[in-house]
């Protein structure tokens, strides 16, 4: 009798998506960006990355709000909720636009959410 061998499972990614709505109504996209990570804490420097570059521009409460997401608990927050394979995402107003970071856990084997919408 052959010894049953564990099925192979797909590698857990986490999945960063980028919108830039063109205004704070969300209502028509101008820019999406994509991109995997391998691990939560590579899926929150993608966030903390975008944000940190965006923030010089901000008006003060919005940079205060950004920085304290960066630099404090929101982060530490949403790389806890990765690694329970929660979703997590951070939004701002910046010049007008309103910007959505989000990550979702998956597998290698899935398909973003997104590319497969229509």
């Amino acid at each position: 009798m052959r010894e049953q061998q564990p099925a192979p499972t797909a590698t857990r990614v986490f999945w960063c998506e980028r919108v830039t709505y063109r205004m704070m109504e969300a209502d028509e996209i101008a820019e999406v960006s994509r991109h995997m990570a391998l691990d939560p804490a590579e899926a929150i420097r993608f966030i903390r990355l975008n944000v940190r570059a965006l923030a010089a521009a901000l008006p003060p409460m919005e940079r205060h709000r950004a920085l304290s997401w960066v630099d404090g608990g929101g982060c530490v927050g949403a790389v806890g909720a990765l690694h329970r394979g929660e979703p997590c995402g951070f939004s701002l107003s910046h010049r007008g636009a309103w910007i959505e970071w989000t990550v979702r856990p998956g597998s290698c084997s899935d398909v973003h959410p997104s590319y497969s919408d229509g």
